[in-house]
């Protein structure tokens, strides 16, 4: 399988989540704990199933057209990447739910520098291809913060299957981590994994 221009990014979103399921695994994190903590891990589970849903429902109008077809119905008539603002609303759901101001932080603080590098790089790309209409589009719609107003729906939309099935396991993805973050988070609250240090 070959790698795309996305497969960088993803390895380091996998990595960094990685990283965040072993800290909450290994430090103790005042805010997790009580009712403070289940609500920011309930919090945390809404963003993400927000996310996951959306990104299905961005990927239909996308996937497998982005490369040829600057598409600018559904959610990318509101937003220039909204992938990348869902998968941001997924990593503020992952700090929440770590009940972690510095984990939420750190998240939020790297992967924002990874995914406005990832537009600029994607806005570059489609310049080339589209030109005077991508400048049109940069100039009417936001990057990242969706203008709902501007939100218009085609009549019909063509669905491929296979992109409904990655959308699908994409989301997924997202709640299974959601699930490994609790598991982390109950095996650091019952004692079974060591607390090395204390993370507000």
């Amino acid at each position: 399988m070959s790698a795309s221009r996305s497969t960088p990014r993803l390895r380091a979103t996998v990595a960094l989540l990685g990283v965040v399921l072993a800290l909450v695994a290994v430090s103790g994190r005042p805010l997790a704990r009580g009712l403070a903590g289940e609500a920011l891990a309930l919090a945390g589970f809404a963003c993400i199933a927000c996310a996951a849903l959306g990104r299905i429902w961005t990927s239909l109008f996308i996937a497998g057209r982005k490369d040829t077809t600057l598409v600018r119905e559904g959610p990318y008539a509101a937003l220039r990447h909204p992938l990348y603002a869902l998968s941001m609303l997924a990593m503020l759901g992952f700090g929440l739910a770590s009940g972690s101001i510095v984990i939420t932080l750190a998240l939020l603080a790297i992967l924002g520098v990874l995914y406005a590098r990832a537009a600029r790089s994607e806005d570059a790309f489609l310049g080339g291809a589209h030109g005077p209409a991508l400048e049109r589009y940069r100039r009417e719609v936001p990057a990242f913060l969706p203008r709902w107003s501007a939100l218009r729906m085609p009549e019909t939309l063509e669905i491929r299957p296979r992109v409904l099935w990655k959308a699908f396991l994409d989301a997924g993805s997202l709640l299974g981590c959601y699930a490994l973050l609790r598991l982390a988070d109950a095996l650091q609250a019952s004692g079974v994994t060591p607390t090395l240090l204390i993370l507000p």
